[in-house]
């Protein structure tokens, strides 16, 4: 009996000692996630009213429109992935992410309106635009309200619609939002499983397989950096809810790059194709393999951009049926 008793005691002992070490790398991993936001935020007054965003690199501007569950850091990471420098990065926190407030009414136009806020704000008049994901519909909007303003747009694993959710992706956007319904149960799943997190994001566990070590790591530094995951809700709501507009995407006036990859999961193909579809004259580049994130294509694919940035055709136009 006194064995037992022995053993029982030091299996508490063991499981207080782990969920200590647990509890510490927690809020030392979330403290580290604050401390990045506070030291990468800027908040600009604009005639929109103070708008959040993040900046980098020196250049010609370019508009980094960030995805789901992102923010301005979201925005910096992926382009830094996808532009090869020389280029002045501006990423905004799109309605509810992070500091940006929801207004009462959060459309993707009343936020390609504020994009043109910000510019101003800035003093720059002409920019490139990159719409990553669910920034694409507001990517979409500043192209079609602001065309003045916008040189050229890339379209990257994004949104050109809204078609009611299949029950597979309906299971998909609720086993997402059960997963990011709080900081440590996201935090949790990314330290347990981030190849489960990633493939539930669109990038199937056998492309992970694939990948080279550093194109795996920038995959798996998305993750870290969607932390904290709680000021990132109201902008998750606000994606979820949206309807597009629908003025026609034919009326996009300036060079169109289109890239999505064949084997997305999240954000599948139909809205690249309907995207290159809609816009004339819209270069279409679809990668076999990637997921939602591209992975893989890296370099290709900031080949494709910075060559298309500098005036090139780097795509023909869509040819399938």
């Amino acid at each position: 009996m006194r064995t037992r008793t022995i053993l029982a005691w030091i299996g508490c002992e063991l499981a207080l000692a782990g969920a200590a070490w647990i509890y510490t790398r927690y809020t030392h991993d979330l403290q580290a996630a604050r401390a990045r936001l506070a030291a990468g935020r800027r908040v600009i007054e604009t005639a929109c009213g103070p708008i959040e965003y993040g900046e980098s690199g020196a250049g010609e501007p370019v508009l980094v429109i960030h995805g789901a569950a992102g923010g301005f850091d979201q925005g910096l990471t992926l382009g830094e992935v996808t532009l090869a420098g020389g280029y002045r990065i501006i990423a905004p926190s799109r309605f509810g992410y992070l500091g940006a407030p929801v207004p009462k009414a959060p459309s993707a136009p009343a936020q390609a309106d504020a994009y043109a806020c910000l510019l101003d704000a800035l003093g720059i008049r002409q920019v490139a635009v990159i719409g990553y994901s669910a920034g694409g519909p507001s990517a979409l909007q500043f192209a079609l309200r602001h065309p003045e303003r916008t040189t050229r747009l890339m379209m990257l694993a994004a949104i050109s619609m809204r078609p009611p959710l299949t029950s597979a992706e309906a299971r998909t956007e609720g086993a997402i939002n059960r997963m990011v319904a709080s900081d440590f149960l996201y935090w949790a799943a990314i330290r347990a499983a981030p190849s489960k997190v990633l493939a539930l994001l669109g990038v199937k566990e056998s492309v992970q397989a694939s990948l080279p070590v550093e194109e795996l790591h920038i995959a798996r530094r998305v993750l870290d950096e969607m932390l904290p995951m709680t000021v990132r809700l109201p902008g998750i709501a606000v994606d979820q809810a949206f309807e597009m507009p629908v003025e026609p995407l034919s009326h996009i006036t300036c060079p169109v790059l289109v890239a999505h990859a064949r084997d997305d999961t999240l954000v599948t193909i139909d809205y690249g194709l309907n995207t290159a579809r809609s816009i004339p004259g819209a270069q279409w580049a679809p990668f076999e393999t990637g997921g939602h994130f591209l992975a893989g294509h890296y370099r290709e694919l900031q080949g494709l951009v910075n060559r298309f940035l500098a005036g090139e055709t780097v795509a023909g136009p869509l040819k399938e049926p």
